[in-house]
């Protein structure tokens, strides 16, 4: 079950009308690595969670993203109208002052935003793509999931970093660096219960296969070229020179017994 409250996890509070911006912002809303992607994905993912702890924190991280993808649109909406005297007024009318200019630059984006989306936030990200569902991965396999979800907080947490150096708005950095250490945070928790579960789903039942030592030789076409700039050698192969197999063995699942040793 999923509680609303009338509190935001952080405050936003922009200090200046900057539509710019707020187009800017629209990554983080509806992008590929937006708070809507992850809010979906981990919903999607906990549906099939067989695993009470993991599924538990599938739907404790998506209701957070919930509260992150609320200050996300907040701050788009108060970027597009803060007014110094009303921040906006009760009607929340776009600043036209600061948007008019605006539009000049980015015509596309913010015309979309403003004429199909009021002053709020519309699902597109910063290019004007809309939101797709091609955007979540859930395979339904624990490990994978898990994988693909520390990835996607650290891929969001760079997305933030590089906000950061596009605005010197006091308030709406400290929104951004707020939503960047929480996604260094979820990440942390994602890499703790692939951890726990390393064992489980495509990583289960490891047993063994070959693999080689040493580089595969390169086409006589890559040789010459690199013979052209001056390279006399591959590393640990020797241009020209027939490669053997050297193998090693490792571990692999048994059901592939059949794919090795070779030779």
């Amino acid at each position: 079950m999923f509680r609303h409250e009338a509190a935001m996890l952080f405050p936003v509070e922009v200090t200046r009308c900057d539509p710019t911006a707020a187009s800017m912002l629209q990554e983080q809303f509806a992008g590929a690595n937006s708070e809507l992607k992850a809010l979906v994905q981990y919903l999607v993912q906990s549906f099939g969670v067989k695993d009470p702890a993991t599924r538990a924190l599938l739907l404790n991280i998506a209701t957070e993203e919930a509260s992150h993808l609320e200050m996300v649109g907040t701050a788009i909406v108060q970027l597009m109208t803060y007014d110094a005297e009303s921040r906006g007024g009760p009607n929340m009318q776009p600043n036209w002052a600061v948007t008019g200019r605006a539009l000049q630059n980015a015509p596309s984006l913010l015309s979309k935003m403003v004429n199909l989306g009021g002053v709020g936030p519309v699902a597109v990200d910063s290019a004007g793509a809309p939101f797709s569902g091609n955007f979540i991965n859930s395979t339904g396999d624990i490990t994978s999931d898990l994988a693909s979800d520390l990835a996607a907080e650290l891929r969001a947490r760079r997305v933030y970093q590089q906000l950061l150096k596009n605005t010197s708005d006091p308030g709406l950095r400290r929104t951004l660096e707020f939503l960047a250490e929480r996604e260094a945070t979820h990440s942390v928790l994602f890499g703790e219960a692939l951890e726990r579960v390393k064992d489980e789903g495509v990583a289960q039942n490891i047993g063994r296969t070959l693999i080689s030592r040493r580089m595969p030789a390169v086409s006589d076409t890559a040789d010459v070229y690199l013979r052209t700039f001056g390279a006399g050698k591959l590393p640990e192969q020797p241009l020209g020179e027939p490669i053997q197999p050297h193998e090693v063995e490792v571990q692999l699942a048994e059901q592939y017994e059949a794919l090795a040793p070779i030779g």
